[in-house]
């Protein structure tokens, strides 16, 4: 058997001399502290951000999606108003209230064309307005 002293028990209320903290013993403790919950706030705040843009991108989304359904809409009904207008009952209506009706006879007119060929564009222009200026 070995012996061995064991430490002797203190007695109780007995008061213990501890020396005051250092300065820069906590200090690198409570930096990490501050870091990191500078850290938490900060990603909770862009959380925040990223969540009210999301929501503001959804508001435009639904926006104009309801746009596009009352363009939709707005579409379809001129679709409908351009039928009518082309409709070719209306149009003869609207012709026979202007006055305008099929003629009795049809004429032909005959343009005579140039005896040559020429041999610059100048040339050929002057014998078009020629002949035009010919018939009225």
């Amino acid at each position: 058997m070995s012996s061995r002293t064991l430490p002797l028990p203190r007695e109780r209320g007995g008061f213990d001399v501890a020396a005051p903290p250092s300065p820069g013993l906590h200090l690198p403790r409570l930096r990490s502290w501050v870091v990191f919950t500078a850290a938490v706030v900060v990603a909770f705040f862009l959380l925040i951000l990223s969540r009210t843009t999301l929501d503001q991108s959804a508001f435009q989304v639904r926006d104009l999606e309801q746009q596009i359904v009352l363009e939709e809409q707005r579409y379809w009904e001129l679709r409908v108003e351009v039928a009518r207008l082309q409709a070719p009952d209306r149009i003869v209506g609207a012709a026979e209230e202007l006055g305008l009706v099929y003629p009795d006879r049809v004429d032909t007119v005959q343009v005579r064309a140039t005896p040559r060929p020429s041999s610059s564009l100048e040339d050929r222009w002057a014998e078009i307005k020629a002949l035009l200026s010919a018939h009225p």
